[in-house]
């Protein structure tokens, strides 16, 4: 019985989240809490009654988003949370059970009543330590994109009288998908080096409005300026 016991006690950990998920419809498994080592399935500020600093969330909350699939395939009509930790977009069920799309996720795009509020992606060429279902933000489209990856790390450490804490710390990486290669930016003429038609123009916008690569925002603007000018060439090169 000693033996027994503990057997049936691991098929039931591992086969009951199998059972149910065979009742579910599509590409959807459930995770529970208390079947998981990995921190980033736990809800944000406990793990196993640990705490941790940082959240692997991208939103907090769960929000209406148009998911579309290697396949082709398009799920809309449900709301997502992406985990930047494991890579995972998760939705909930009425028990509120965590469950993970296992279909291989092309496109995510968070709504705001019914407008594009964020959009990941995946896909793009092998890059750094980045897989090709690796999420990126996308901050910018057009003739070129400008990517955000975020990668979280998950670190521990021994406070005097407080035992062991965790902490998740993002690190952001900011690249430019053109001429289907990514292009890692870490300074200004990798940037302008990119655009060799609109050189001149782009490093004159930068300039003009003092911008730095370093700051998200004017990167947005710096890649958005160069998608307006983009469209000019092909309209040059009509006979």
């Amino acid at each position: 019985m000693r033996i027994i016991a503990p057997f049936l006690f691991f098929i039931f950990i591992f086969g009951f989240p199998k059972m149910i998920n065979a009742q579910l419809a599509g590409a959807y498994n459930v995770y529970y809490f208390r079947f998981n080592l990995d921190p980033s399935y736990y809800s944000d500020g406990n793990f196993t009654g640990i705490p941790y600093e940082g959240s692997p969330w991208f939103n907090t909350s769960f929000i209406p988003a148009r998911i579309t699939l290697f396949d082709g395939e398009t799920i809309e009509g449900n709301q997502f949370k992406l985990n930047l930790y494991n890579n995972k977009l998760f939705t909930e069920n009425e028990k509120q059970q965590l469950i993970v799309l296992t279909s291989a996720i092309k496109r995510i795009e968070f709504l705001n009543e019914g407008k594009k509020a964020a959009v990941f992606q995946a896909g793009f060429p092998r890059v750094d330590k980045q897989r090709w279902n690796s999420f990126y933000q996308v901050l910018a489209e057009g003739n070129a994109k400008l990517l955000k990856y975020i990668h979280y790390t998950f670190s521990d450490r021994m406070q005097y009288g407080q035992g062991v804490t965790f902490k998740l710390e993002p690190q952001f990486y900011f690249y430019v998908f053109a001429n289907n290669q990514m292009h890692p930016i870490k300074k200004v003429d990798d940037l302008a080096l990119l655009f060799p038609d609109w050189i001149n123009e782009v490093k004159g916008y930068i300039n003009r409005e003092g911008l730095k690569i370093r700051k998200e925002t004017d990167l947005i603007k710096i890649v958005s300026f160069y998608n307006s000018l983009a469209p000019l060439n092909k309209k040059e090169q009509r006979p």
